[in-house]
């Protein structure tokens, strides 16, 4: 089935695989029910849309130049989550709020730096929904973390510390009580099809370098789960104003005490903030047109969503955190918050009315397994008097394993290095270009990173160690580049001398072809260098770009002779990166 984008009457393009939402009469939509969804507000005759994953960005760039204002409803949901209708009323006294990045962008962010910042490997996302969070940390690293120092020559200073660090997990578990939305999360994880090449689901088709075992289940938080127990991190994210008022006496004992994870990073939305939507002094009808009273009768509150529980105010937020973190043997590494509107408020209380989603990141106080496990023991018995419905043990929906390329973590022989020393030149001199980003250099040749067993530093080993290569060093890594010592010193041979005749025949040519028309040739392809339509090089060249293709096979040929012998370097009775010590290993 296909579906399009109507505004005003005019079909503006395909949208095959989005949700369409229906147009309706009068001065508000309803937006309908499905399961992954982002809403937008859109000028008044466009039809409103939800969008599946795999047509967001491509309606998004259509649809922002429609959009008006940001409501108050699911600015803080997982991605724009909706669960049930609304409405959307066009002369709404509402103010302008617009989040760039999104809203659950900056959370994201937020979430994602710690992690990256702890090098943390191993991670437990409660409240999962669709597996937005998990699909992420399921994407390959481009190279492996870099090797123990004493393991490189010590003349080279080739440790390659990139600006925005990478991450490497090695467990990634998601929870939900929600099977419909685990459905998603589960192709999330699923490891790519090789088939589908660079149109992967993945950002980019990279070579995995470190296993990853991916697991997602169905189940309650309040249910424990063996499974769980001295997990790295955990992250909350949006999840615990959902939850039901006898459930939520369970989060900080089970999470905190019973799990005891180094980190529990949560989010949940500010309800000081929401005066932001609103002027000052509006009546609670007006506030009460775009929000939504408490479920559960407990206060006098408008939510931002229908199935809130509560919303916190920022002291009261602080005042559970603290609580939270003395009763557990936690410390508050930070406590704040993300999501400050692009625009100026007319009364100025920025200030005063904070950020949209408050944030924490609890840190574990004391390691000490006699401590935790007496921890442990506490909440189990605050658990127990909570007097819980026990529900149904958790069950895998589903679990991945994503297997590492099996040239992962080999040592390096001085063949080896001589080897991708010499590859490297001769892809520079193939492609004509004498200056190469060192970056560019690796992602755009995958062959060449095998070679490298995934270490990014054994290239630039290789290129220090090579007499016509050297290694520039910008200001910043991603300036980092390979230069040709000496440039260029053979130009493309562009036709033979001999054949200076303008009604030289080319041999071969049948009548009636058109000379314009590209013939078929065994000639290699660039690197992505811009080298014109030049595809004949002089025969020295392409001697040694057929050589490449065998560099692989000749390096392995070598590997498996030496294998009989003493290495050269440390230990290599087992490939490195496969084994606990190894380089694939350190984080």
């Amino acid at each position: 089935m296909s579906y399009f984008l109507v505004v005003n009457g005019l079909c503006i393009g395909d949208l095959s695989g989005a949700i369409v939402v229906r147009k309706t009469r009068g001065r508000s939509n309803h937006v309908a029910s499905c399961p992954f969804r982002t809403l937008f507000s859109l000028t008044k005759n466009a039809l409103l849309y939800s969008l599946s994953t795999t047509s967001l960005l491509q309606f998004f760039a259509m649809a922002t130049s429609f959009v008006t204002t940001t409501t108050i409803q699911e600015i803080e949901e997982h991605d724009g989550d909706l669960e049930e209708e609304i409405d959307i009323y066009a002369d709404a006294p509402s103010l302008p709020v617009t989040f760039i990045p999104q809203l659950f962008l900056q959370r994201r962010i937020w979430i994602l730096d710690i992690l990256r910042r702890e090098s943390i490997v191993d991670v437990l996302d409660v409240g999962c929904g669709e597996g937005q969070l998990l699909s992420v940390l399921a994407q390959p690293a481009p190279w492996l973390p870099p090797p123990p120092p004493s393991l490189l020559p010590s003349n080279l200073n080739i440790v390659y510390q990139p600006e925005v660090p990478d991450l490497h997990p090695r467990r990634i578990v998601g929870l939900d009580i929600d099977e419909n939305e685990l459905l998603f999360a589960a192709k999330g994880i699923q490891p790519p099809d090789p088939r589908d090449g660079e149109f992967s689901k993945f950002t980019a088709p990279l070579t995995r370098w470190q296993d990853l075992n991916a697991k997602v289940w169905k189940g309650g938080l309040e249910v424990f789960n063996q499974d769980f127990v001295g997990v790295e991190c955990i992250v909350c994210t949006e999840v615990i104003e959902h939850l039901p008022p006898d459930v939520f006496p369970a989060l900080a004992p089970m999470l905190l005490g019973v799990y005891h994870p180094k980190r529990l990073l949560l989010t949940t939305p500010s309800y000081t903030f929401n005066d932001r939507f609103t002027r000052p002094g509006s009546s609670r009808a007006t506030r009460a047109r775009q929000a939504f009273e408490d479920p559960t009768g407990r206060t006098d509150r408008l939510f931002r969503h229908s199935d809130h529980k509560f919303e916190w105010t920022v002291a009261e937020f602080e005042t559970w955190c603290r609580a939270s973190a003395v009763e557990w043997g936690y410390e508050l590494e930070e406590m704040g918050g993300v999501g400050q509107p692009c625009e100026e408020d007319p009364w100025g209380r920025e200030k005063e009315l904070g950020y949209a989603s408050l944030v924490v990141s609890f840190k574990r106080a004391d390691d000490d397994e006699v401590k935790l496990a007496d921890k442990a023991g506490q909440a189990r018995a605050v658990l127990e008097s909570l007097n819980l419905p026990q529900g149904p043990a958790h069950s895998v929906v589903a679990e991945h394993e994503h297997r590492a390329h099996e040239r992962s973590g080999r040592l390096p022989t001085p063949q080896s290095i001589h080897t991708i020393g010499e590859l490297v030149k001769s892809k520079m001199e193939y492609s004509r270009e004498a200056l190469v980003n060192l970056e560019q250099m690796w992602l755009l040749e995958p062959e060449l990173a095998k070679l490298c067993g995934g270490w990014l530093e054994v290239l630039i080993w290789a290129v220090e160690a090579h007499e016509e290569l050297s290694l520039l060093r910008g200001e910043g890594t991603l300036d980092w580049a390979i230069e040709l010592v000496g440039g260029l010193t053979e130009s493309p041979v562009l036709w033979n001398e001999a054949d200076t005749s303008v009604d030289l025949i080319p041999p071969g040519w049948i009548p009636g072809h058109d000379l314009d028309e590209p013939m078929e040739s065994d000639s290699f392809s660039s690197t992505g260098a811009d080298d014109g339509d030049d595809d004949s090089w002089d025969g020295s060249v392409t001697e040694d770009r057929g050589d490449e293709n065998d560099a692989i096979s000749i390096l392995a040929a070598h590997e498996d002779d030496e294998e009989n012998e003493v290495p050269p370097w440390g230990n290599t009775e087992e490939v490195w990166g496969k084994t606990e010590g190894g380089w694939g290993d350190a984080v």
